[in-house]
């Protein structure tokens, strides 16, 4: 056999390294010029996404109450704990405003 095929192999191989070695070089200094990743905030506890609060209560009873109101008028309605530990009556923002009336 020719000698240049004994060195057929292990050129291969050295040019196979030497062409992951620039991909990862490009890779890990692109990663290194964009900016450091923001720690998360708390995330809101007064953002309810599609719910808005229709009426706080003092009292899980009180509020258990003004649900039941607004659901014998047929609005939906859910219950959330404020921060400050009063009771939030929820209703879809389409129907705020009614379950505002009803309640009042």
């Amino acid at each position: 056999m020719p000698e240049s095929a004994y060195l057929a192999g292990p050129m291969v191989a050295i040019l196979t390294i030497a062409v992951l070695a620039v991909i990862l070089y490009r890779g890990f200094q692109h990663d290194a010029q964009t900016p450091a990743p923001v720690a998360p905030t708390a995330p809101k506890t007064d953002d309810y996404g599609l719910l808005a609060c229709a009426a706080v209560a003092r009292t899980l009873a009180d509020a258990t109450l003004l649900r039941e109101h607004l659901h014998s008028a047929g609005i939906r309605a859910t219950l959330a704990t404020a921060p400050d530990g009063r009771i939030q009556v929820l209703v879809f923002t389409d129907e705020v405003m009614r379950a505002r009336r009803l309640v009042g």
